[in-house]
């Protein structure tokens, strides 16, 4: 179901009513059979609560470790707050009253820190583009990682020096994220081999179990059906009817793809939408240009099939090691599933889901999600860390970010056009995003890519076919991209 400011103020006394029936969502924080005297959370941008592809207080003091924190009593939780409008600035959509809407940074000018000088580790040091192997081994490399690391260790060190009597983990979507966000499928680069992986996360959860903590770690969600990934469909639509364009054939006409037409188990990411703006991927006979969409616009069904192996793998490695060190295991791989096979209930007629913009679960950048999104989440969280230590921590109440303190329709809002077509994801949208995930430019993919298939076909007399090293390290040129800023 779509939401819509509207349709908010129609539901709500029914899904205020419907509260009394998950009484869960209106209780207050319970005591936990849980320590949390010291708790720590480790991750990444999902973890740090980013929305809209930024850093910013008010979402980060709803963010699912501190909706924990909170839940659960803890006496106390610093995060490496930043003020308004973001680091990077948050994304806006623009171009109303007629004109395309178009999703771009807000403001040139980021927000500051709040509270930098904050003389301990934070408690939240999830870290905004990290991958599980930054957790155990960077320090420095931009600006986020300053602001939450201040060269003062790594992450896991950070979080082992405060003894924690509770960790959460929260780390592996950058893992596999940059394959399905740029387009473009390299192992061991956009995809993190499954032996580094492993080694890494049993560090992180052997160091915490060493200093002491109780563990909860969650699971991978198929990073191929978020927004990002699984909005703009394969084939050509009709921008004043938002309806499939039909061939003579009777079927859809595909959009053009680096290799030709488009197939029905293709996906096509929010950034081709700036491509089809301009007529490109759509067949001239029907007023395109006739030029393909570029590789880094469109994953095939091979390349999902291997970002959705992957995953696999990573959760597997993820649920043996929380089985042998004891920690509670948040299965959002399988709920992310439900919700995208279903959506996800509220009550009161309400029923959240993954549709870009409008099911109330992802922000505007398509890949994290909103306030409301990560509060549904946190109650899977707590639910796990019940379930695993016999706890009594209550769940998050959704009224507040359903329809804001006072009851009345927030957190909502209409956007005139999207019924017949997606906003364009601008080129500087991508480009905030890709430096937040940290994932390395289009062309060095390109060229790493293109060395990969060289090797594996020989071109011509002479050449010696050299075999691929899967998991080999990174070129200098590629090293100094994620040092610098990976994605």
């Amino acid at each position: 179901m779509e939401i819509t400011r509207t349709r908010f103020r129609t539901l709500l006394p029914a899904a205020i009513a419907a509260a009394a029936l998950a009484a869960a969502l209106a209780l207050a924080p319970a005591a936990s059979a849980q320590n949390f005297a010291s708790y720590v959370s480790i991750g990444d941008s999902l973890a740090a609560g980013v929305v809209n592809i930024g850093l910013v207080d008010d979402a980060q003091e709803r963010s699912v470790p501190a909706l924990i924190a909170r839940q659960a009593g803890a006496p106390r939780f610093d995060m490496p707050l930043v003020s308004d409008p973001g680091i990077p600035p948050l994304l806006a959509i623009t171009g109303f009253n007629g004109a395309t809407p178009v999703i771009v940074p807000r403001s040139g000018t980021p927000g500051s820190p709040l509270n930098l000088n904050l003389p301990r580790p934070y408690d939240n040091l999830a870290v905004y583009g990290f991958d599980v192997h930054d957790v155990v081994a960077t320090v420095t490399g931009n600006a986020v990682i300053d602001l939450v690391l201040r060269g003062q260790g790594t992450a896991l060190q950070q979080a082992a020096v405060q003894q924690p009597t509770f960790a959460t983990v929260w780390i592996g979507n950058n893992d596999v994220l940059g394959a399905a966000t740029s387009g473009i499928v390299v192992d061991g680069v956009t995809l993190t081999p499954v032996a580094s992986f492993t080694q890494d996360l049993r560090t992180i959860l052997g160091t915490l179990s060493g200093a002491g903590a109780d563990l909860a770690v969650a699971t991978l969600p198929n990073v191929t059906a978020i927004p990002f990934v699984a909005t703009v469909p394969p084939f050509v639509v009709n921008p004043a009817t938002g309806q499939p364009v039909i061939g003579p054939n009777g079927q859809p006409i595909p959009l053009i793809g680096p290799s030709g037409p488009l197939g029905a188990g293709d996906r096509v990411l929010l950034t081709a939408t700036g491509f089809l703006a301009q007529g490109i991927g759509i067949p001239a006979q029907l007023g395109g240009t006739g030029q393909p969409l570029p590789d880094s616009a469109v994953l095939s069904v091979g390349e999902m099939a291997a970002i959705q192996a992957r995953t696999a793998a990573l959760n597997a490695a993820i649920r043996q090691a929380a089985s042998d060190f004891g920690a509670a295991v948040v299965p959002i791989d399988t709920f992310f599933d439900q919700i995208v096979a279903r959506g996800y209930p509220v009550g009161g007629g309400i029923t959240l889901t993954t549709a870009f913009l409008t099911g109330g679960i992802f922000s505007y950048d398509g890949v994290h999600p909103t306030p409301l999104g990560y509060a549904v989440v946190a109650n899977l969280w707590i639910d796990s860390i019940n379930e695993r230590f016999g706890g009594s921590i209550a769940p998050v109440n959704l009224i507040p970010f359903l329809f804001g303190p006072d009851g009345s329709a927030g957190g909502t809002i209409e956007l005139p056009g999207l019924s017949t077509g997606t906003p364009i994801f601008s080129a500087a949208a991508y480009e905030a995003l890709r430096l937040g995930l940290r994932t390395p430019k289009t062309e060095e993919l390109l060229r790493i890519k293109e060395r990969r298939e060289r090797r594996r076909s020989p071109q011509g007399p002479g050449e010696r076919l050299v075999p691929s090293r899967p998991g080999a390290p990174a070129s200098p040129s590629l090293r100094g991209e994620r040092a610098g800023g990976r994605g």
